[in-house]
């Protein structure tokens, strides 16, 4: 009869460490409520899976084989990890012995926005909870890292995909608002060929090249100059503060990076578009990334 590797299961190891513990068959059959004749079987098909006699009589007991001794601690691991995937790991915020890390995919916008309400709550609980961020260049760049595992979360635009592992919620709303430093500025440049004389920074994030602002311009047969392209938020307040040069930004960095600045309405239809908290799949029922996704909902809720 062929015997290999693969015939060994939970049952048979665990049959194994209980004789192994109580140096005793009788012993093992009281201590795993089945009859004598069961472990005796049991041992049997063991011994034809090892290659060993595993254990040999000793007075009334019986005693581990070396071989047996040597094994006998990777049973256990075996047997303890088998049984730690039964199990869901609890996590709960007001634990001081629970923690957690996290990597969270965010650009300096969301970090402006949303993450100083975010790191007021994660500092409140008694958890050890730990947070990395990374910037991501663009849509493909997440859904890759997500799957592999490079970061756990991400917060972005909100938009529509075909990517069935990837889960999405939306967090809120934002609209586009013009700044400049009023300085350099007699009133603000807030009629549409004041807009479009004016010289312009404009943030563009990864590879990309595209501005829907331009091509909204461009179907109103107008055009802007850009004079500066960086490739983040937090660069622009800098650029061009003591210059007469305008940035289009989201509206909410008033509140933060822009806040000394002049500030009007976009002078051209631009839609509101919305912010998501993406996550794979894998992590839809892990309690600490749960708790994280909550967090991140409940500081957005704030945003107003």
């Amino acid at each position: 009869m062929k015997i290999d590797e693969l015939d060994l299961d939970c049952r048979l190891l665990r049959l194994f460490l209980t004789i192994y513990d109580e140096g005793s068959v009788t012993a093992a059959a009281h201590r795993l409520d089945v009859g004598q004749p069961t472990v005796s079987h049991g041992l049997d098909r063991l011994r034809q899976i090892i290659g060993d006699p595993l254990f040999v009589r000793s007075g009334r007991s019986v005693a581990p084989t070396a071989h047996a001794d040597e094994i006998a601690p990777q049973v256990r691991g075996l047997l303890q990890g088998m049984r730690g995937l039964t199990r869901v790991v609890a996590f709960d915020p007001d634990n001081a012995d629970h923690s957690a890390r996290f990597v969270l995919g965010a650009n300096d916008y969301e970090v402006a926005v949303i993450l100083p309400a975010l790191m007021k709550r994660l500092q409140n609980c008694s958890a050890d909870v730990r947070l990395q961020v990374v910037s991501v260049p663009g849509v493909d760049r997440m859904v890759k890292w997500l799957r592999d595992g490079t970061i756990d979360h991400a917060i972005t635009i909100n938009q529509s995909g075909k990517h069935g592992d990837i889960a999405r919620q939306g967090l809120f709303r934002e609209r586009m608002r013009c700044f400049y430093d009023p300085a350099f500025h007699d009133g603000p440049p807030d009629t549409l060929d004041r807009y479009c004389a004016a010289s312009h920074a404009r943030v563009m994030i990864g590879a990309n090249d595209s501005s829907e602002i331009d091509d909204i311009l461009r179907g109103l047969g107008r055009s802007r100059r850009t004079v500066l392209q960086v490739p983040t938020f937090a660069s622009v307040a800098n650029l061009i503060r003591g210059t007469d040069i305008i940035a289009t930004l989201p509206s909410r960095l008033a509140g933060s990076m822009m806040q000394d600045f002049g500030q009007f309405d976009l002078p051209i239809a631009f839609r509101e578009y919305g912010f998501a908290q993406y996550w794979h799949v894998r992590n839809a029922a892990n309690a600490a990334h749960k708790w994280l996704r909550s967090e991140i909902f409940r500081a957005s809720r704030g945003l107003g």
